[in-house]
């Protein structure tokens, strides 16, 4: 696969610290807990990673390690029985804010290799053929590789209404353009269905949006021959020109590869996430978990 360009981020580099806290309760004991945090920075061309680190209440047994798409994946496994989990993540990074110069691809053009051809398959959530149809009637004539990007994203930030509720995790790509509504995980889907269908290798990205305090945020990226994986946002209708607008977490095929949260637990009960919530920081000189808990704390004291 076409590798990411450069090893550091240049010049137009904007310091930023970033927190994350969420709350989870269980109607009964938990006794096991065992999850997979995928909530550090992603290190690539776009991001420097200073520092990262995370925090479990109660504490428990973390391995580290770095998947084989550069997620960073912290394992927590808590063996102390209790009720209420508390999930905590800092870190610094360095964010470029220069837009990339990009020259475009006639598409008659495009050539990748083999390594790209698992972002242009089936994935659990995304299966190209389903929205294959809809997907050529919008890109119509377009000639060149960008063109086709800017059709789908517009396309389906103005066709998918933005909805809360009506979908879920498990909410396929067919399944958003049947409803013509969802989240910005769902749009995202959507997207990268249409993207592969056209035959342009697309992934699916979990981060933040650093100017807006909330929970995470879903967009794509997409494989350009030349300058590696370009990002795209159909909720916002955003191709390429960032900003440091966004911070990356982790990618994968779809959402069920790369979740912010998953695991397990052993309770005669049932578990729920109570309160999620981000925030950057573009004028810290430091971040400390008591800033990420203080998250929680301010949400119950709203």
């Amino acid at each position: 696969m076409q590798a990411e360009l450069g090893s550091h981020v240049g010049n137009g580099a904007v310091p930023v610290h970033y927190a994350y806290a969420a709350r989870y309760s269980y109607s009964d004991v938990v006794v096991q807990n065992d999850n997979f945090l995928r909530l550090s920075a992603y290190a690539d061309r776009r991001q420097k990673v200073e520092s990262c680190d995370i925090q479990t209440h109660p504490s428990g047994r973390k391995v580290t390690f770095t998947d084989r798409l550069g997620n960073v994946v912290h394992r927590v496994r808590i063996m102390a029985p209790h009720q209420e989990l508390v999930i905590a993540s800092i870190g610094e990074v360095h964010l470029d804010k220069t837009p990339p110069e990009v020259a475009d691809v006639p598409l008659p053009a495009l050539r990748y290799d083999a390594e790209a051809d698992e972002f242009l398959m089936p994935s659990p959530l995304v299966d190209p053929a389903t929205v294959a149809g809809e997907a050529r009637a919008l890109a119509g004539n377009a000639a060149t590789l960008l063109e086709v990007i800017h059709r789908v994203v517009k396309w389906v930030r103005e066709e998918i209404k933005y909805q809360r509720g009506n979908t879920s995790v498990n909410t396929s790509a067919a399944d958003v353009l049947a409803s013509g509504e969802g989240v910005c995980q769902d749009k995202t889907h959507l997207a990268l269905g249409m993207t592969r269908a056209l035959g342009i290798p697309a992934r699916y990205v979990s981060g933040l949006l650093t100017r807006q305090a909330g929970e995470t945020h879903a967009w794509l990226e997409f494989l350009h021959p030349q300058a590696g994986w370009l990002p795209a946002d159909p909720t916002r209708g955003i191709v390429i020109d960032t900003g440091a607008d966004y911070l990356k977490f982790g990618v994968g095929r779809d959402y069920s590869e790369v979740p912010p949260v998953s695991g397990s637990f052993i309770s005669r009960g049932y578990g729920y996430l109570e309160f999620a919530k981000a925030q950057v920081y573009f004028d810290r000189d430091a971040i400390s978990f008591e800033d990420a808990l203080s998250l929680i704390a301010d949400q119950y004291n709203q």
